[in-house]
């Protein structure tokens, strides 16, 4: 019986160099080699758009001159983490001809398996992800801020007859008259001392049924201040719970109300 030969496809026209060209070039990554000074060898187009440059300007010239000159550091550190067969991932900024800066994403690895130079690299523009990232901080520190400046007190405590906090705003020293990190883990004072004892028993009561059924409370009860002045206020918040619906605490908000 002779041999079976497998169905193979026809060899197709390797690609010459005018289309190898027009594909490195057609990518929307930059894709570039580095040599041991870290100086462009080559670099596809994708290049001019994202810092201005034209390619034929940026060869052989180093890759730093390019980068916001904090990141270099990062950047010359990476540098020894490149190791045979291993790639390293780096977050930088390119400046652009026009003033602008890029945010760019890096992925280096050396071209060869025997060698560490040349350094070949991609390199994507995540301008658009990290701008809305610090527009998100900015917007949380505004809030935080806000939150910061009320005389209302944010809180997240456990449910015990002391309220220990787990956390509590800086307000709450507008509140109660007491820094935030004195009531912190009941280190000083403890929510509970400051309700007024014939208020307390009310308080834990109506939390409780509102933990056991699930709802949320709205109660108003007096605080006694750090220095002895009687207010009153209101406290609206909820439960906190496990998967399995077991208590683990209680969030809510504490404000003045006269």
């Amino acid at each position: 019986m002779g041999l079976l030969k497998w169905p193979r496809k026809a060899t197709q026209k390797q690609p010459d160099e005018h289309q190898l060209w027009q594909l490195f070039n057609s990518l929307n990554d930059v894709v570039i080699a580095l040599d041991q000074e870290q100086r462009i060898l080559t670099v596809n187009t994708c290049w001019e758009n994202l810092t201005g440059i034209s390619v034929d300007d940026s060869l052989d010239t180093p890759l730093t001159e390019f980068m916001h000159p904090e990141d270099i550091p990062g950047w010359n550190k990476l540098l020894e983490k490149v190791t045979l067969g291993n790639s390293e991932l780096i977050w930088f900024r390119l400046l652009h001809s026009n003033g602008d800066i890029r945010w760019c994403e890096m992925r280096v690895q050396p071209m060869q398996s025997d060698a560490t130079y040349p350094l070949s690299a991609t390199l994507c523009d995540i301008t658009p992800h990290v701008r809305n990232e610090q527009v998100r901080d900015a917007s949380h520190r505004s809030l935080q801020s806000l939150v910061n400046r009320l005389p209302a007190m944010l809180y997240r405590s456990r449910n015990n007859s002391s309220w220990t906090m787990e956390y509590v705003s800086s307000g709450c020293e507008l509140l109660t008259g007491y820094p935030a990190e004195s009531l912190l883990n009941q280190s000083q004072i403890s929510l509970g001392s400051m309700i007024h004892p014939d208020d307390a028993d009310y308080v834990w009561e109506d939390v409780q049924i509102a933990l056991q059924t699930h709802q949320c409370f709205d109660l108003n009860y007096r605080l006694k201040q750090k220095d002895g002045t009687e207010i009153r206020v209101q406290d609206k918040g909820r439960g906190l719970y496990s998967d399995s619906g077991m208590v683990l605490g209680v969030e809510g908000i504490i404000l003045q109300i006269d």
